[in-house]
């Protein structure tokens, strides 16, 4: 496969990826995820919006990685992100 068609290949899966992520961050957004804990606080938040945002995070690094075609810093600091507040929020789950 030549360089161009691996790229083209690169944007197709990485876009696929954030369409996904978009769909199930919408659905996080109007539907909710289906966690149904009393918190407050801190741990409330965490709760209440922290599993939409870590997909929104995700949403945002693939559609990073689908613009330019490759997996770069900015998506990887976003996916990062999102994994550091997935962790987040399953401690505040878990402990609410």
């Amino acid at each position: 496969m030549s360089e161009r068609g691996a790229a083209r290949r690169r944007r197709l899966l990485f876009g696929v990826g954030a369409g996904v992520a978009l769909v199930v961050t919408a659905v996080f957004a109007t539907v909710g995820d289906g966690v149904d804990v009393e918190a407050s606080g801190l741990r409330g938040a965490l709760v209440d919006y922290g599993h939409t945002v870590v997909w929104a995070l995700l949403t945002a690094a693939l559609g990073i990685a689908a613009a330019t075609g490759r997996w770069e810093h900015a998506s990887n600091a976003l996916a990062v992100a999102a994994g550091a507040l997935y962790a987040a929020f399953l401690v505040a789950l878990l402990t609410a």
